[in-house]
């Protein structure tokens, strides 16, 4: 097991094993390494190029190919990503692949929480390797005869490396609500 792994070497292991099983036994990749192209070779053939999202977020294992001796497994240098925060199921920085609109990346982020705002999206961006500049995409609403031009504007919008997503929350009080408080016998 070679490349961006905790404990780069070689590893007697079982018959049955697979690339998963040699990646467990190396420690796993590093920060550095790629979790979206693990690559399996036997000699200098490439059998297999494993993807850890499959299995890290959708369940689903694709490595069905058994090592044999003197196979490698090497876990080459990160890809780009993008930062995924505020109102989403899994706030991270995700590695992308063939990802590249922001309903995309939002998908690897589990999608938006009922609690998010898609009026207003921030995305902070590194432009020519000189500055940052600050993106404010204004949606539709995503009421339900939105949904499809929603789907539409945040597929539309290409994501790139080093971006940083922020999804705001929704206002945390109600637009067509009085509220009563001060000196009376039941506030709200």
């Amino acid at each position: 097991v070679v490349g961006d792994v905790q404990r780069p070497g070689g590893y007697d292991i079982s018959s049955l094993s697979t690339p998963l099983n040699a990646l467990y036994a190396a420690g796993g990749p590093t920060a550095r390494g790629s979790l979206r192209t693990v690559k399996h070779y036997r000699g200098k053939q490439l059998v297999r190029e494993v993807d850890l999202y499959d299995l890290m977020l959708h369940g689903v294992r694709t490595d069905a190919e058994r090592l044999q001796s003197g196979d490698t497994i090497l876990v080459p240098p990160v890809g780009p990503q993008v930062a995924v925060a505020g109102m989403v199921r899994r706030p991270a920085i995700y590695e992308l692949k063939s990802e590249s609109g922001l309903l995309d990346a939002l998908d690897l982020a589990g999608g938006l929480l009922v609690s998010a705002t898609v009026r207003q999206i921030n995305v902070e961006r590194i432009e020519a390797h000189a500055r940052r500049t600050m993106l404010s995409l204004n949606l539709p609403d995503g009421d339900d005869n939105n949904q499809e031009a929603l789907k539409k504007a945040l597929g539309s919008f290409h994501v790139q490396d080093g971006d940083r997503i922020t999804i705001s929350p929704i206002l945390p009080y109600s637009e067509k609500t009085v509220y009563l408080t001060g000196h009376v016998f039941r506030p709200g």
